[in-house]
């Protein structure tokens, strides 16, 4: 039985990033059940949610979705992306943004960004949110270069 929860998580993480739109790499079950909160899923203190809900993770950049009344969720992450050779992805942009415009990092190459590398990372900001560009984390970028 929990060979098959296993290969049907499998299955359906794969789905979901085959057939996304966003960039997304891992998913997680867990359990916010509290009595307290009955039939809510309670992710914190101050959060509990409904069934069918979702809400961004207050520790970390992912989004929880209540899947049910039992306090069953569903966490989704953000993807991983390999870094051109000599580079290395480094801090988030804005950890605290919503999901999944929080999973954008800066690129760290050695000798620093070129015009390849620079391209690259804005690319890659542009999977996890269009309006990544123009939302002035190229200005961010510049600051933190300087």
């Amino acid at each position: 039985m929990c060979r098959q929860l296993n290969v049907l998580l499998l299955f359906t993480v794969l789905l979901y990033l085959g057939g996304a739109g966003q960039v997304t790499a891992w998913m997680a079950l867990g359990n916010y059940h509290n009595p307290a909160n009955a039939g809510k899923c309670t992710i914190s203190e101050t959060i509990a949610i409904s069934p069918g809900e979702k809400v961004k993770s207050p520790e970390t950049c992912a989004v929880i979705h209540c899947d049910n009344e039992n306090g069953d969720a569903t966490i989704t992450g953000c993807g991983s992306i390999g870094a051109p050779d000599g580079c290395e992805w480094g801090d988030y942009v804005n950890e605290q943004a919503d999901f999944p415009t929080c999973c954008a990092r800066y690129l760290n190459c050695v000798g620093g960004l070129n015009n390849e590398t620079q391209s690259y990372q804005e690319n890659i900001w542009a999977m996890f949110s269009p309006d990544l560009k123009n939302s002035g984390l190229e200005s961010a970028t510049i600051a933190k270069q300087q």
